[in-house]
């Protein structure tokens, strides 16, 4: 077979990605995958293929459930615990706080000591700062750390299990026992004093800037540079740049591999040294994937020079590949793992291709832009368009500072006369692209935002992409196969035309801000929001975090209309970072309040945006599609007119209709707000419960006028208030109302069709395999027919076309 890894590091991934998302017991998959290993074995001399390639898919879901149960930590999450362990990285230091990766050795509860070697983040809380190798002892709570909880944002969880951690704790500095400066073992020392030697040196030669961009570069943390430069890096195409990756372990190995040759050393030993250079090197920073696809490639590469064996770049990347994932299967998930492995695989499969049609020197920056779009889609929804003209202009400067200051790094007076020569040179070229960043920052309309595509979207840009470059031969197939696809390819077009045209649902997503509301409904004919979240403790920004990366996730780049219900932080602080980036038609209030820190931001942004704001009444009635409008039910005006009301009674409410459904936005109305509605207000289908589950709102009186079925409570969890308070909650169960939390479920969809509806929390369970199996089966069998036929109608095709060929060449002679 020819480049077995390619075909062996497929079914793996998806082995892993099928483990994750599904519940399957580990001992089943064991079983069967002895099971295929001893067909294997049995077969040794007739092996089948497709039975390698399912074991290996089996093995990918074995190891993932292997790993996710590995963790000796997480057994004792959220009880309080004593640890033991030594720092075996340092991730930020600030004033008020500090965060590490501490490996423990020991765990102490109650009167017993159990031993363990497992990492686990600490956070410390005041002004105790430690070193690297640094012992500590402390009590504190083991946390699992939260997955996302709005689709297709950050997760932090798997983010971690990237880097076989699962737990987390938080403790202040009081709660530390004791601190012991231990001696730094090997491993520790090397990266201790590669690290400190890399900061002081750069430090000392190059201005603050400069030092900071060339510390991330060399030691591949972007933790050294301001948030305004990583942007600029990003919206330039340029983030790679801040990434250890191929270039600079080419860069490196180059160098090395010349100095030694130069003094003469001999050829074996020389790859030899540079092989373990590249080695610490890699773990000195912290064996980042990138590094280690790297470095297996480029120590196979140099190997296979000095034995005189053949090298195949595909085959290698996937071998580097196969292992990485076979040690830790959660790598798949990692966004520099998969940048890294696509953007080599581009660069070998499409750079030959596009030297034909450009030159060489812009063919793999190509290769990269194109081969990356859909991932860089999905993940930042920007594309660069002045990608290929920064790392044309920008690679090959950089690739020359990192050279410079690879040499100043290594010279054993690097504080002398030369370094601070080499110094100012680095500080020179950096400038200039500094400068020539600056100016091209200033055309944000030269980057184009995209919705993040999904699964099938991208399979099939890749599926087009292998059309378009000759790997998939559609000349080669069966004319009569290629009429049966486009016939396929043509129904399922018309079906989702028509299926789309004959759509008339809405749908309402409550969106996971923690202790806040923002409910974004999604009609025929826009885009609407009700509150904007947003953090009133803290400097967590809400709208820059979640709320606009969710929105541009969705692709809404333009909103028809903001509600804001009333002017506290947890519902409208995060509406000027959106008016700041994204279009806003209309933003509609319930009642003017000058002074107030919220609404003269809100003012004074909609003015210089040119947004119009209206004041809304009771009364008034606005047609969001042709099946969907809004009621204005409330602030009245007896309540407007009492200056002592508080701000969460004269919150704006709401009554969506549609079709036959009603659902009521209440903001944070109290008591007092509620008393004002119930003379007029009508049963509704659905609620967003008043004031997130407070015990000050949902009254009996209320409730027994709204009867709601259905319930949706907007909270944060964890919070310092209590919400929802329990006597609110038993108050709804009482009523036979069913209740949907955020703080449970993360994002809320709530789907309304013209007679049914669907809600979908984003949040819950992995799925078990036998309950997909029991209550998708008749949709599991549909497909199988589906296939089934699509298969024997090609055949049938092929046949005929091959029986009609026989006919023909039977009439000639």
């Amino acid at each position: 077979m020819k480049r077995p890894f390619v075909y062996f590091t497929i079914p793996l991934i998806l082995g892993i990605v099928f483990s994750y998302y599904i519940n399957i017991n580990t001992y089943v998959i064991l079983s069967l995958l002895i099971v295929f290993i001893l067909i294997q074995i049995i077969r040794l001399n007739r092996p089948k293929i497709s039975h390698l390639l399912f074991s290996l898919f089996l093995l990918g879901i074995f190891l993932t459930n292997l790993n996710l149960n590995s963790s000796q930590l997480a057994k004792y999450t959220n009880i309080s615990i004593g640890l033991k362990g030594r720092i075996v990285d340092i991730i930020s230091t600030s004033e008020n706080q500090s965060r590490y990766v501490l490996l423990v050795n020991n765990l102490y509860l109650d009167e017993s000591n159990e031993k363990t070697s497992e990492k686990t983040i600490l956070k410390i809380i005041g002004e105790k700062k430690l070193e690297l190798g640094d012992e500590i002892i402390f009590n504190g709570i083991l946390k699992e750390p939260l997955t996302n909880t709005n689709p297709k944002l950050y997760n932090y969880k798997l983010n971690l299990l990237t880097e076989g951690i699962f737990t987390t704790t938080t403790i202040r500095e009081y709660s530390i026992i004791q601190i012991n400066k231990t001696k730094l073992g090997l491993g520790l020392s090397i990266k201790s004093k590669f690290t400190k030697r890399v900061e002081n040196i750069l430090e000392h030669n190059l201005s603050n800037r400069n030092a900071s961009i060339m510390k991330s570069i060399v030691l591949g943390k972007s933790s050294y540079l301001g948030e305004k430069d990583i942007i600029t890096f990003r919206d330039l195409g340029l983030a790679h740049i801040l990434a250890v990756s191929g270039l600079h372990i080419g860069i490196i190995a180059g160098i090395i591999i010349f100095l030694f040759s130069y003094f003469g050393m001999n050829r074996k030993i020389n790859v030899s040294l540079t092989i373990g250079i590249l080695w610490i090197y890699a773990y000195a920073i912290g064996n980042p994937s990138s590094v280690l696809r790297a470095n297996i490639m480029f120590s196979l590469l140099l190997i296979s020079q000095i034995i005189h064996e053949p090298y195949d770049s595909f085959n290698i990347l996937s071998f580097s590949c196969f292992v990485l994932l076979i040690i830790n299967p959660f790598l798949i998930f990692s966004l520099g793992f998969q940048l890294s492995y696509l953007a080599s695989f581009f660069i070998l499969y499409l750079s030959p291709k596009l030297n034909k049609l450009v030159s060489k020197s812009i063919s793999g920056i190509l290769a990269v832009q194109i081969g990356l779009f859909p991932i860089q889609a999905y993940y930042f929804n920007k594309i660069p368009l002045l990608s290929i003209i920064a790392n044309l202009l920008f690679v090959p400067f950089f690739s020359l500072c990192l050279i410079l200051a690879m040499a100043l790094i290594s010279l054993p007076f690097p504080f002398g006369y030369l370094g601070g020569s080499i110094g100012r040179i680095i500080n020179f070229l950096l400038n200039i692209q500094f400068n020539i960043m600056e100016i091209l920052n200033y055309f944000p309309r030269l980057i184009l935002k995209l919705p993040s595509p999904t699964i099938i979207e991208i399979t099939l840009y890749y599926f087009l992409l292998f059309i378009i470059f000759g790997t998939i031969r559609i000349r080669k197939l069966n004319k009569n196969v290629i009429k049966t696809v486009v016939i396929y390819l043509l129904l399922i077009v018309v079906i989702n035309i028509t299926l789309f045209n004959l759509d008339e649902s809405i749908s309402i997503r409550f969106i996971d801000v923690g202790q806040g509301d923002s409910i974004l409904i999604k009609t025929q004919r826009g885009n609407f929001l009700i509150d904007t979240g947003g953090n009133i403790f803290g400097d967590f920004d809400i709208g820059e975090n979640i709320l606009q990366p969710y929105l541009d996730k969705e692709g809404i780049f333009k909103l028809e209309g903001v509600f804001i219900t009333h002017f506290d932080g947890d519902h409208c602080k995060s509406l000027p970072y959106l008016m700041d980036n994204m279009k806003i038609e209309n933003i509609y209030f319930g009642y003017n309040r000058p002074g107030n820190i919220y609404y003269d931001e809100i003012i004074k942004k909609a003015n210089l945006k040119k947004i119009p704001i209206t004041i809304l009444n009771v009364g008034d009635k606005l047609i969001l599609d042709g099946n969907t409008n809004i009621t204005v039910l409330g602030p009245r005006k007896e309540l407007l007119n009492n200056p002592n009301n508080s701000e969460n009674d004269l919150s704006l409410v709401l009554m969506l209709n549609y079709f036959h459904n009603k659902i009521l936005f209440t903001g944070d109305i109290e008591k007092l707000g509620e008393n004002s509605l119930i003379k007029d207000l009508k049963q509704a289908d659905f609620l967003k419960v008043p004031h997130h589950g407070s015990k000050t709102s949902s009254s009996e009186g209320f409730l027994d006028v709204v009867m709601p079925k259905i319930a949706f409570v907007s909270v944060g969890r964890n919070n310092s208030f209590g919400h929802p308070h329990k006597e609110v909650l038993d108050r709804y169960y009482s009523k036979g109302t069913k209740l949907y939390r955020t703080d449970e479920l993360g994002l809320i969809n709530l789907i309304l069709d013209k007679e049914d509806f669907m809600i979908i929390p984003y949040l819950g369970e992995k799925i078990d395999i036998l309950y997909l199996l029991s209550y998708y089966k008749l949709y599991i069998i549909i497909f199988a027919l589906y296939i089934i036929i699509s298969y024997y109608l090609i055949r049938y095709f092929v046949y005929l076309d091959w029986e009609m060929r026989k006919i023909e060449l039977q009439g000639i002679y």
